[in-house]
């Protein structure tokens, strides 16, 4: 549940792990490092509320887990290159039939 806070110690615990190893084993198998792989799946879910619901982003910040709108915005930005606001537009007239 992307929209849950997570602390390293808390995901390590939940399989009896130190979390250096959690870290350490997260990483290899996935990749990324838990919080990187955490944000990603809040980005996604993110996109998929954009572009199926007409919550508001402030709402979908809430949803997705995340605390500050700008941080949320700026992270989105970095991940799909357009702001929330931009990518929804999008999608909207992407879907839309052409004349």
């Amino acid at each position: 549940d992307p929209s849950r806070t997570f602390s390293l110690g808390e995901m390590a615990q939940s399989v009896n792990l130190s979390p250096p190893y959690f870290c350490y084993l997260f990483k290899s198998v996935t990749g990324v490092p838990p919080a990187r792989y955490l944000k990603s799946l809040r980005m996604e879910h993110a996109a998929l509320l954009l572009t199926t619901t007409f919550l508001s982003v402030k709402e979908i910040v809430k949803r997705v887990g995340c605390t500050d709108e700008s941080h949320f915005v700026r992270d989105f930005k970095r991940l799909y290159g357009v702001t929330p606001s931009a990518y929804r537009n999008g999608a909207i007239s992407a879907a839309e039939p052409h004349r």
